[in-house]
């Protein structure tokens, strides 16, 4: 029996409207509940909190076969001593939440041994990601054309981040 722990994820945006909770999405679609890890999203921002993604997201997702049905919420301090790994979409993002986590890792589980940066960009799992070309589009306001490719570049890069978890869940047994 298998008593590693689910490598636990936190997808970060501003407003935890669009990118966030498609990634979040596309995540759990692609796991199928297979149990090496578990996705939650949030915002540095609390404009939205208590309310739907983007309708636009929700429709593009549904569209794609992902299920959208998080409510909004702003990041907690108490995330960062629960997640291990905190997956922000643009740079910003990694910038407010350093600021936020105030430069401590928090964690406390055993994944801090395998992976001991905390912070990401979700396009560090993307297999055509440029240097300096790391941020993932933020679609807010823009035609239903910015959320097609912004889930593009989600469903490109998240096999590869679920690649990256599994190895993190199975090298954790050992």
């Amino acid at each position: 029996m298998d008593e590693s722990p689910p490598v636990s994820v936190l997808f970060v945006c501003l407003g935890n409207i669009c990118r966030s909770p498609a990634a979040q999405a596309v995540a759990e679609s692609l796991l199928a509940r297979r149990g090496f890890a578990h996705f939650d999203s949030a915002g540095t921002g609390n404009y939205h909190s208590g309310s739907w993604p983007h309708p636009t997201s929700i429709a593009e997702g549904g569209r794609r076969g992902h299920h959208l049905n998080h409510v909004v919420r702003q990041i907690h301090p108490d995330d960062f001593e629960r997640y291990d790994l905190i997956i922000g979409m643009d740079s910003r993002n990694i910038e407010d939440l350093e600021r936020l986590r105030g430069g401590l890792d928090l964690r406390t589980r055993s994944y801090r041994e395998m992976e001991p940066l905390q912070l990401h960009l979700l396009r560090r799992w993307d297999p055509i990601a440029m240097p300096g070309d790391e941020d993932l589009a933020d679609p807010w306001g823009k035609e239903p054309e910015a959320f097609r490719a912004m889930y593009d570049t989600i469903e490109r890069t998240m096999p590869h981040l679920i690649d990256h978890l599994q190895a993190m869940h199975r090298d954790n047994r050992r």
